[in-house]
């Protein structure tokens, strides 16, 4: 059902209390008023129904829509990593319930060393997206999966190897455009995820 006074927002996540608080938080941090908001049970979509703070308007432009998607997977991706690989892959994520006999905190994982910058190429008509990992087969064509996942085109690719350190530089742009702020943060967050977590499923498997 559509709003004529307000933005409908629908998120997939889950309904644990933290990922709720962490959305509207992520929204009000956007300059824009929840007027009400849907929250249902798990495994359904919760919506919020959202205006300008400042107009106490609809929201209707394009790049504003855009920005407050993607300012939404940007706060799960950072408040929760393990849903990284549900949102690359564009699907809903169910938050798994914690086992209540494992202490508060992260879990211990293997880290695996990787750098990743993003800054506009010189030309300025598209973005340098440098890695620096571990190197292991199939490592670019990895990479260019995860950002084409995300609608990243790789214009072209400079590959340089020392040893067992891959040092890879892209030519990326997003809609025919240098990235913005939320998809430099979107494209570092994921691929910081997928090649750690890439790297421990191989360790794992041996």
């Amino acid at each position: 059902m559509t709003d004529a006074f307000a933005t409908k927002v629908t998120v997939e996540f889950g309904d644990k209390l933290g990922e709720l608080l962490d959305t509207v938080t992520a929204l009000k941090n956007l300059n824009l008023n929840i007027r009400k908001a849907a929250l249902v049970s798990p495994g359904k979509a919760s919506t919020f129904y959202i205006t300008d703070a400042d107009t106490s308007e609809k929201v209707l432009k394009s790049a504003r829509l855009e920005e407050i998607r993607m300012t939404i997977i940007n706060n799960m991706l950072y408040f929760h990593p393990e849903s990284s690989e549900s949102l690359v892959a564009g699907k809903s994520f169910q938050s798994p319930s914690r086992d209540q006999t494992r202490p508060l905190g992260p879990k211990a994982r293997a880290v695996v060393q990787t750098t990743i910058e993003v800054k506009e190429a010189p030309n300025g008509s598209c973005s340098l997206l440098a890695v620096t990992t571990r190197d292991r087969p199939g490592l670019l064509v990895d990479i260019v999966s995860v950002l084409k996942d995300i609608n990243v085109n790789v214009v072209s690719a400079e590959i340089d190897t020392m040893g067992d350190e891959a040092n890879d530089e892209f030519f990326v742009t997003y809609h025919g455009e240098p990235l913005n702020p939320p998809m430099v943060q979107l494209v570092t967050n994921s691929l910081q995820y997928y090649l750690s977590l890439a790297e421990v499923e191989k360790e794992e498997s041996y």
